[in-house]
């Protein structure tokens, strides 16, 4: 029996992924923001027999601290972790600033997988065929913005959303780059349009009614995510959007600017937090 981490795993894509698996007869880990969301995946996975290998972990995952206390819980829980799936994602049409002082986005799509990469690596690494999947808009155009990472003098909310993609497919890299073991399996993923809720309800009247109709339903939409997931690719890191392979050999993906990237995401995480914190934080 494997164990499957979904964060995001408590709607949307993310809780398509975790009942198809608790549904294989796997353990599922899934993180979520919202309690009720969890109180209603715990009562689904019983429905089909999976109380028992179903746990649901209530976090904010926009808090940097409160990443480093999952990595930490998780450590206590877990020996071995199979497959992380980094789905959590929430697009706003405003500035946001978390309680930290990071935009809301940046925050939870980009630092958190940062930090939940690295972090649960040394669980991943026990796993007989550890990967990781991040469903994020891989392949799509758009450039780092080096001198406002986070959109703080112009927030444009889809260049934000887009944004985020371009910054997970550096980390990506640097994260292949920088894995000396190179045992476990990086997957950027990107599944197009899906209709759920929060996109359904994000963008303008003619994106939210395309999602309406024309999106793929989530069941359609795990699909070619389970088979990667099952049958991870043999490079240290890939691209898909849906089912073809898409390249990582731009310019704009250097490991360069890479490595820039993870520098300065470890400047920007370093005075995160208490000291106590600070000395349990993963990131090395």
């Amino acid at each position: 029996m494997r164990t499957i981490l979904v964060t995001g795993g408590a709607n949307g894509l993310g809780k398509g992924i975790a009942l198809h698996y608790l549904a294989k007869g796997e353990k599922v880990v899934a993180v979520g923001n919202s309690a009720m969301n969890g109180a209603t995946f715990c009562n689904d996975a019983k429905q089909i027999g999976a109380a028992e290998r179903a746990v649901f972990i209530h976090a904010d995952l926009s808090l940097t601290v409160r990443n480093r206390q999952l990595v930490e819980e998780i450590s206590k829980k877990i020996a071995t972790i199979d497959a992380l799936v980094l789905c959590a994602s929430k697009h706003r049409k405003n500035y946001f600033e978390t309680a930290e002082g990071f935009e809301s986005s940046f925050a939870l799509d980009y630092l958190s997988r940062f930090i939940l990469g690295y972090g649960l690596k040394e669980y991943l690494e026990k796993a007989a065929q550890p990967v990781i999947v991040n469903v994020c808009g891989v392949g799509m155009n758009g450039s780092v913005n080096w001198d406002d990472l986070q959109h703080k003098s112009y927030f444009n909310p889809m260049k934000v959303m887009m944004h985020g993609s371009r910054l997970n497919e550096l980390s990506a890299i640097a994260f292949a780059h920088n894995d000396e073991i190179k045992k476990i399996k990086y997957v950027l993923y990107n599944p197009m349009a899906v209709r759920t809720p929060g996109m359904v309800e994000f963008g303008n009247a003619a994106m939210k009614l395309y999602y309406k109709l024309a999106a793929k339903p989530v069941d359609k939409a795990i699909v070619p995510i389970a088979d990667l997931l099952d049958n991870p690719p043999e490079p240290s890191i890939s691209a898909y959007k849906e089912r073809k392979g898409i390249p990582l050999d731009s310019p704009a993906l250097s490991i360069e600017k890479a490595v820039k990237l993870y520098e300065i995401t470890l400047q920007l995480l370093e005075n995160v937090g208490t000291d106590n914190e600070k000395e349990k934080a993963v990131i090395n």
